[in-house]
C-alpha cells in the first residue's frame, strides 16, 4: 500500500526554550547595529534590562537603511524577503524577513501541520486558501515583497502542499478575481476527496460557500477546517460550524505579519510557539509567560528572527492556563492597536467587537468624520431597538458616553447593504491586502468607509 504523501510531513523536531531561542538569536545577530547601540546584550536578563520596547515608528530609521541596501542593521546581513501588513489601522507597514525568520516561521507551522494531519487522519485532499494575483509585483531593490503562499512552509511542506492540494496552486496566478473564484469553485466541487480545510479568515470560506450549497454532499470526507475563530472572527466561524456541522472547526492560532504567537496545541488550544522570545505587557509591567495569571489579560510584545526586538503588537490575549508540556494558552482577544478617536473616545476593536456580538452576520463599525459620529455597517436590516442596543454597549465606554451626552458624537446610525463584505473586500484588494487575508474587524478607522458604503447604496 502506498504511503500518503502527508507522511512526509515531520513533527517529532526538537524545540528550545524560549531562553535558548533568545540567546541564540541574540549571539547571530550580536553585530547588527540595532542590538550594538544596547551593547549585543546576549543573556535573557541582560537584553530585558538594556533593550526597550518598540513601535513600527521607531524602527523606521533602520528600515530605511535596509532599503538603502545596507546589511547589518536589524539583524546579520540582508532581508530575503519583504511583506506588508494589512494595513487594517491605517497605512500598510513594510516588514523585511531574514532567511533565519523564515525558517522560525516553518518551524511553528510544519509541526501544526504534521500533527493535524495525523490527530485527524488526514490521507485525502486539502485546500489551503490561495489568493488570487491582484497585487502588482514589487520589491525593494532586488528584495521581493511578498512570496508564494509555499515558500513560507518550506521545500518538503511546499511540495506535498503542491501533490495534495485540491485546488491547483497555478490559481493563485489568476489576476481577474472572478476568473480566480470561478476556477476555485470548480476545482472544490469536484473535490470528493477533501479532508482539510486551511484558511485564514472564516469569511473567506463563508464567501466560497455562497457558490456552493451543497458543501456536505461535495465533501462528505471533510473532517477540519482551521480558521481564526477568535475576538472579531468567533462569530464567522460559528455560522461555518452551523452551515457544516459534521466538521471539527480548529481556531488557528495567533500569526501575524509580525510573528507567530500561538499555534494550536494539546487539545487545539492556541499554545504559545518556542521559535521566538514573548513578552506580556500589563499596564507597565512585562511579564514572562510563568508570570502570567489566569484570566488576565495582556498586551503581546515580540522579539524575532527577522529584526523585531521587544515589539509591541496591539494585540490582546487572554491567560487561560497551560497544557500539558507546560506551554501557555493564549486566547486572542483582539487589538487594542486599532484605536477610533474622534473626540477622546478611545474606541478599541477588542471593546466594539463584543458590542456587535449579537448581530448574525457581517457588521462592523466606522467613524464618520463629517458628523461625527459612528455608523454601523451590516448586512442585515438592523432593527431601532438592535441598534439602541448596541448604542447601550457603546455608552458602557465611559468616554464615548460623556461625549454623547455633551453632543460631540451623534448619535449611532447604520448603513445596511446585503454585500458589505464583499465591498470591504474589493476595497482591501485595492489597496494592495490578498483576499485570503482580509480580516472581518469589528472596527475600521479609515475615513473613506462610510462615502464608500453611501455610494453603493441603491
Amino acid at each position: 500500500m502506498t504511503a500518503s504523501p502527508w507522511a512526509l510531513l515531520d513533527d517529532t523536531s526538537t524545540e528550545p526554550s524560549q531562553s535558548e531561542w533568545l540567546h541564540d538569536n541574540l549571539s547571530r545577530n550580536a553585530n547588527a547595529s540595532y542590538l550594538d547601540q544596547f551593547g549585543s546584550p546576549v543573556t535573557v536578563h541582560a537584553f530585558r534590562s538594556s533593550v526597550p520596547t518598540c513601535c513600527y515608528e521607531d524602527l523606521l530609521p533602520y528600515l530605511n537603511r535596509l532599503s538603502a541596501g545596507e546589511s547589518d542593521v536589524l539583524f546579520a546581513g540582508r532581508p530575503v524577503a519583504y511583506e506588508r501588513t494589512g494595513g487594517s489601522s491605517g497605512g500598510a507597514k513594510l516588514l523585511p524577513y531574514s532567511q533565519e525568520g523564515l525558517l522560525d516561521f516553518q518551524r511553528c507551522i510544519v509541526p501544526w501541520l504534521a500533527r493535524t494531519v495525523k490527530d485527524y487522519g488526514i490521507t485525502g485532499r486539502a485546500y489551503f486558501s490561495i489568493s488570487p494575483a491582484t497585487r502588482q509585483p514589487e520589491s525593494v531593490g532586488s528584495i521581493p515583497i511578498g512570496l508564494p503562499d509555499a515558500a513560507y512552509l518550506g521545500k518538503r511542506a511546499g511540495t506535498v502542499l503542491a501533490q495534495q492540494s485540491a485546488v491547483p496552486l497555478s490559481v493563485a496566478n489568476i489576476h481577474d478575481v472572478a476568473q480566480w473564484r470561478q476556477q476555485t469553485i470548480a476545482h472544490l466541487k469536484a473535490a470528493t476527496d477533501l479532508e482539510l480545510i486551511s484558511v485564514w479568515s472564516p469569511t473567506f470560506l463563508l464567501r466560497i460557500l455562497d457558490d456552493i450549497p451543497d458543501a456536505q454532499a461535495c465533501w462528505p470526507k471533510l473532517k477540519v477546517i482551521s480558521c481564526w475563530a477568535s475576538g472579531s472572527a468567533r462569530r464567522y466561524a460559528e455560522q461555518l460550524k452551523n452551515q457544516l456541522p459534521y466538521v471539527t472547526i480548529q481556531p488557528k492560532g495567533l500569526l501575524s505579519t509580525e510573528a507567530v504567537v500561538t499555534v494550536p496545541g494539546d487539545g487545539g488550544r492556541p499554545t504559545l510557539v518556542r521559535y521566538g522570545f514573548v513578552e506580556f505587557a500589563q499596564g507597565a509591567d512585562l511579564l514572562l509567560e510563568d508570570e502570567l495569571e489566569l484570566g488576565k489579560e495582556y498586551e503581546v510584545v515580540v522579539t524575532t528572527a527577522s529584526g523585531l526586538y521587544r515589539y509591541r503588537t496591539g494585540d490582546r490575549v487572554e491567560f487561560q492556563g497551560y497544557v500539558h508540556s507546560g506551554r501557555a494558552i493564549l486566547e486572542f482577544v483582539g487589538r487594542d492597536a486599532l484605536t477610533s478617536d474622534l473626540v477622546g473616545e478611545k474606541l478599541t476593536e477588542t471593546f466594539v467587537s463584543g458590542c456587535l456580538e449579537s448581530i448574525r452576520g457581517f457588521a462592523m463599525l466606522v467613524p464618520d468624520t463629517s458628523r461625527p459620529g459612528y455608523v454601523l455597517v451590516s448586512e442585515q436590516m438592523s432593527s431601532d431597538v438592535l441598534l439602541a442596543m448596541i448604542e447601550s454597549g457603546l455608552m458602557a465606554n465611559p468616554q464615548y458616553a460623556y461625549a454623547r451626552k455633551l453632543g460631540q458624537i451623534a448619535p449611532l446610525r447604520v448603513i445596511s447593504h446585503t454585500q458589505a463584505f464583499s465591498l470591504v473586500e474589493r476595497a482591501m484588494l485595492d489597496r494592495g491586502t490578498r483576499l485570503g487575508d482580509v480580516k472581518p474587524l469589528a472596527l475600521r478607522t479609515e475615513s473613506f468607509w462610510v462615502p464608500l458604503f453611501e455610494e453603493c447604496l441603491p
